[in-house]
């Protein structure tokens, strides 16, 4: 596997200090680089990939690739317009905070199949506003999508 002990690599890990162990922000949990099998969220320190929780959990759950035209597009969106609004920092943070956990509480949802096709008809929707130049209202759009499963128990 070519994730295999690479914590110190990670866009996600933090060494802990005074121990060998790291933190990964990602799942809120230590980690000991060695023992780490199959990491699916390793992201390369400085890559501007990944990050798309939502786009990319529909996406996994479709059979697409980390390269489909989705997830290029909402990364493009978010790398190339929202990065440069004034108000952008404080989004993507606010959205790297509070988006992995909802992923998770939508994989342990019972309906899960169901949220994930409405979200991928949601995300090609935004892509397509996206497509047509209304980035504005794309970013609108993806909000409300996370506002709405932010209240998925």
């Amino acid at each position: 596997m070519s994730n295999y002990g690479r914590c110190k690599d990670c866009e996600w890990g933090e060494p802990e200090s005074g121990t060998w162990k790291w933190y990964c922000s990602y799942y809120k949990t230590y980690e000991d680089p060695d023992e780490v099998q199959d990491c699916k969220q390793f992201k390369e320190r400085g890559s501007s990939s990944g990050g798309c929780f939502l786009t990319t959990s529909c996406c996994d759950y479709k059979g697409l690739p980390d390269d489909c035209y989705e997830l290029e597009t909402m990364r493009k969106l978010r790398d190339d317009y929202i990065s440069k609004q004034s108000y952008g920092e404080k989004l993507i943070k606010d959205y790297y905070a509070e988006a992995p956990e909802i992923v998770d509480r939508i994989n342990s949802s019972a309906n899960k199949d169901e949220i994930l096709e409405k979200m991928y008809e949601k995300i090609t929707n935004i892509v397509k506003m996206v497509d047509d130049g209304k980035k504005d209202e794309a970013i609108i759009h993806y909000m409300m999508l996370l506002h709405d499963l932010s209240k998925l128990k």
